[in-house]
């Protein structure tokens, strides 16, 4: 079940690490984003593939944030 607040051609993950965790709805334009998809490696190395429901990403919310401000995809 996808929550009401993921719109359509959105996805959701969770940055958490060092005790901080934030929720983020993100675009799928970001699956674009170089540094995005080595996070996204980064989890799988981490977390493996048998995550349910939201992704969790092994990074600050802070990090994340700045990954997503810098981001030049369109």
């Amino acid at each position: 079940m996808v929550p009401k607040d993921v719109k359509e051609g959105h996805f959701a993950v969770i940055s958490a690490k060092g005790g901080e965790k934030k929720r983020f709805i993100l675009n799928l334009r970001y699956l674009k984003n170089t540094e995005f998809v080595e996070l996204l490696e980064q989890s799988k190395e981490e977390y493996g593939f048998q995550q349910e429901g939201v992704l969790i990403l092994p990074c600050q919310p802070q990090e994340l944030h700045k990954i997503l401000e810098g981001s030049t995809t369109s």
